[in-house]
């Protein structure tokens, strides 16, 4: 299938899976569909199953962005909880496109867990409560894992196997036409990687790689953890200046920490030096950052910080982070920690999404399927390939993904042949039904009438989060360039919605919090004129609007 077709079908707004080989272009369509939603005021939202995936994608994981986080099950609770959550119960009755990239490594159950949330929360019985869901990846690649210790393990529970999946009935857009690879020598080893008949001549031009001299640029692809952390040592302890220590700060015990500290990839000892490279493995609250950029220290502040210079250029002051287990409504276990880790190598899994001129990779111990594949197809040509350890089971591929994949491709075609059956008119008239079912406009909107629609941060949320820093009003204003007016809009509407908002900090004086209070008491009222003219204006109405919002 063409990226053409596959955008049309898109546009009907049915339920989709965009799939193809590494380079296809499935990046390119999901952007283009994102343009289209975008400039016709369709809200939808971005995700990914990994945090470098979003990165790729200018989104955020989908466990962040559902509310279910690591969850592992949804219970009554569990869905209350996550309803209760203002934000959350908007962002999933408000978007009507969700896409997920790098579906091959979301369990099953998790897709089961969105498919209940989303009926719960949207109180709609249909498929994923009624949204348009277009997942979007590639089988072949890496299928979920689970981490034990400090490795991980496949679990082959994939996707397609969900019950969501398999009533959502997704229309299946296979893309052919290949944009990546640039010699035909890596593209057809990659082809034959995916149809099971990888021969003589493909390994003997892989293992030719492994005769090219070493060389430091490369970034380092390796199958485990222990791996990466050798080269990763090595490469520190070469590098002069001074260490900084920066011990995991933890709340709880037994086996609930332990899993904590291992979903979470924080160091529980983490060493630093100016010149040392790092990944960030959290996404920070401003969003200065994400899960899977890379940079190197180039500074230290007066309290310890660490400067990263991010791959953008861009500097950036990398504070401890918090990670948590709930239950009931009680943290369990947390700890705190930079959100930080060496990256002289990345394991091949962090590797999933990039796109590398250059690479040294050890696929010897390859223990996933689709391991070898995701390494290899990351490359453009061979010709930035070196090739220091390798065994044949690397370019195994799960049968199970590969008789999927047959189906996937059939179901493709038959898409095709359906779509081909309606003119251009009829398909028009079909696209803008769902755009007007979907509370976007037929005309297109102006780019900054658009970006005020989308999924981005919803104004009254970032006022939330500077709130919690400490900010005053005055200060959220200045620094967002809007009146203090909006910024007490903005607080209203959080309590409105019940969400948790700080605003101690913010208050008049307590005396003051008490006359006023008395004053809409007496008068019951909660108009603010009444209360303004029976204190005859000793008090501003940004000071009563405040007070007001500690009214039962």
């Amino acid at each position: 299938m063409t990226q053409a077709t596959a955008l049309t079908i898109l546009k009907l707004g049915h339920t989709t899976f965009l799939t193809g080989a590494a380079g296809a272009g499935k990046s390119y369509v999901l952007r283009e569909y994102i343009s289209y939603l975008k400039r016709h005021g369709v809200r939808y939202a971005v995700t990914a199953s990994t945090g470098i995936a979003s990165t790729h994608i200018g989104g955020i994981t989908i466990h962040a962005w559902s509310g279910i986080g690591i969850r592992q099950k949804l219970t009554a609770y569990d869905l209350d909880a996550i309803e209760e959550k203002a934000n959350a119960y908007k962002r999933w009755n408000d978007t009507q496109v969700l896409i997920i990239d790098e579906i091959s490594m979301l369990h099953a159950s998790f897709v089961d867990m969105l498919d209940k949330l989303a009926k719960h929360l949207r109180r709609n019985d249909a498929p994923f409560g009624g949204m348009q869901v277009v997942f979007t990846g590639d089988f072949f690649q890496l299928p979920p894992v689970v981490r034990q210790g400090n490795e991980y393990e496949s679990i082959d529970v994939f996707a397609f196997a969900s019950s969501a999946w398999k009533a959502a009935k997704p229309v299946v857009c296979y893309l052919t036409e290949q944009f990546r690879q640039e010699d035909d020598t890596l593209t057809n080893i990659l082809n034959a990687i995916r149809l099971g008949e990888v021969e003589e001549d493909h390994y003997l031009s892989l293992q030719e790689t492994s005769k090219k001299p070493h060389a430091d640029d490369h970034i380092k692809l390796y199958t485990h953890n222990e791996n990466v952390d050798l080269i990763n040592r090595k490469a520190f302890d070469a590098l002069d200046g001074d260490v900084r220590v920066y011990a995991m700060v933890t709340k709880g015990k037994g086996p609930i920490l332990e899993s904590l500290k291992n979903n979470c990839l924080a160091d529980e000892i983490l060493e630093l030096k100016i010149g040392a490279k790092v990944i960030c493995i959290k996404n920070d609250i401003e969003r200065k950052y994400v899960n899977g950029s890379m940079g190197i220290i180039v500074d230290f502040e007066q309290d310890n910080t660490p400067v990263v210079e991010l791959a953008s250029g861009k500097r950036v002051s990398i504070k401890a982070d918090t990670w948590r287990i709930e239950e009931d409504g009680k943290v369990r276990a947390e700890i705190s920690q930079l959100p930080i880790k060496l990256a002289w190598a990345i394991t091949v899994h962090k590797s999933q999404g990039m796109t590398l001129d250059r690479a040294e990779i050890d696929l010897s111990r390859a223990f996933a399927s689709g391991q070898g594949y995701v390494a290899l197809s990351r490359l453009k040509s061979l010709e930035g390939l070196h090739l220091v350890g390798f065994n044949p089971q690397a370019l195994q591929i799960s049968e199970e993904v590969r008789e999927m994949d047959y189906t996937f491709r059939s179901k493709s075609e038959q898409a095709e042949i359906a779509i081909d059956k309606y003119t251009k008119e009829q398909l028009q008239e079909l696209h803008d039904t769902f755009l007007t079912q979907s509370g976007g406009t037929l005309v297109e909107l102006s780019e900054e009438d658009a970006e005020d629609i989308q999924d981005k941060p919803l104004s009254h949320v970032v006022t939330q989060e500077m709130l919690k820093l400490g900010k005053t009003i005055k200060e959220i204003a200045k620094e967002r360039d809007i009146s203090e007016d909006t910024v007490i809009g903005h607080i209203e509407k959080l309590a409105e919605m019940g969400d948790d908002i700080t605003i101690e900090h913010i208050l008049p004086a307590k005396k003051d919090v008490t006359a006023i209070k008395k004053a809409f008491k007496e008068l019951d009222t909660k108009k603010l004129t009444p209360v303004f003219e029976h204190l005859k204006g000793k008090y501003t109405y940004h000071q009563l609007r405040i007070v007001r919002l500690l009214l039962p």
